[in-house]
């Protein structure tokens, strides 16, 4: 049984869940690509965007202390899929994806491991 699940068009970025392994194709970061055995999950993360807050006021403290008026712009972490195995590990950028495949990947990765 195989199931692909399409989280982004361009640059291509799908998951291939076979019986034993599953498949990665991300043309954003070709180093994830490849085929992994569900065997060597050691842990599966999924991190949404969120404000990194401590960038911003950091800058705003010091640029008071400087005298100076700098902007401060909103710092964000962006969405990403983290896999850990025995021997690698790998971060799958989420940008301009499908969230709520990505939690779907996420659960069916932790259910394998």
């Amino acid at each position: 049984m195989t199931e692909t699940v399409e989280l982004r068009n361009k640059p291509e970025l799908k998951i291939i869940l076979n019986k034993r392994e599953f498949t990665i194709v991300d043309a954003a970061e070709p180093k994830n690509s490849g085929t992994y055995l569900y065997g060597n999950l050691t842990n599966v993360r999924l991190n949404a965007e969120q404000t990194d807050w401590f960038v911003p006021t950091i800058s705003i403290i010091t640029s008071f202390f400087a005298g100076g008026g700098s902007k401060v712009g909103n710092f964000k972490n962006k969405a990403n899929l983290q896999i850990e195995m025995h021997n690698q590990k790998l971060k799958i950028w989420l940008v301009d994806v499908d969230f709520k495949k990505a939690e779907k990947i996420s659960l069916i990765l932790s259910k394998k491991k």
